[in-house]
C-alpha cells in the first residue's frame, strides 16, 4: 500500500516557513551551494485551532498495515497521533501524524 500522511509540528517563532521577509540569495541552489539538488524540508505553515503550526506531506510505500491509537481524538497542542507504519519485517512510528489517504496498488 502507499500511504499519505500530514505530519505536524510546533512553528518557529524565527521559522521562516512560507514567509519570505528576508530576500532570499539571487542565485539557484546549484551556483549557490555548489550541488546538483538541495533537500528541502517542504513545511508549509497552516493555521490550526487559531495558531500558526507547520505541516509537511509525507509518503510511504511498501506499508503492509497501519495503526492508529484507538483512542484517538484530536485534541492536544498539535493534530495528529503517533502512527505505526508496518512494512515487511520492519515498522516505523510517525509523530503527530494524520492519515489522509491509502492507496492499494494490488487490490485482492
Amino acid at each position: 500500500m502507499l500511504v499519505y500522511l500530514h505530519q505536524y509540528r510546533e512553528a518557529d517563532a524565527e521559522e521562516a516557513a512560507g514567509d519570505h521577509s528576508v530576500d532570499d540569495p539571487p542565485q539557484d541552489s546549484e551556483s549557490y551551494f555548489d550541488v546538483d539538488d538541495l533537500e528541502t524540508d517542504s513545511w508549509e505553515r497552516v493555521d490550526y485551532d487559531g495558531r500558526s503550526v507547520l505541516r509537511k506531506v509525507v509518503s510511504y510505500d511498501d506499508v503492509v498495515a497501519i495503526s492508529v491509537p484507538q483512542d484517538y481524538t484530536e485534541s492536544g497542542d498539535l493534530p495528529g497521533a503517533t502512527v505505526q507504519l508496518r512494512t515487511e519485517g520492519d515498522e516505523e512510528y510517525v509523530e503527530q501524524a494524520v492519515v489522509f489517504e491509502v492507496q492499494d496498488a494490488s487490490p485482492e
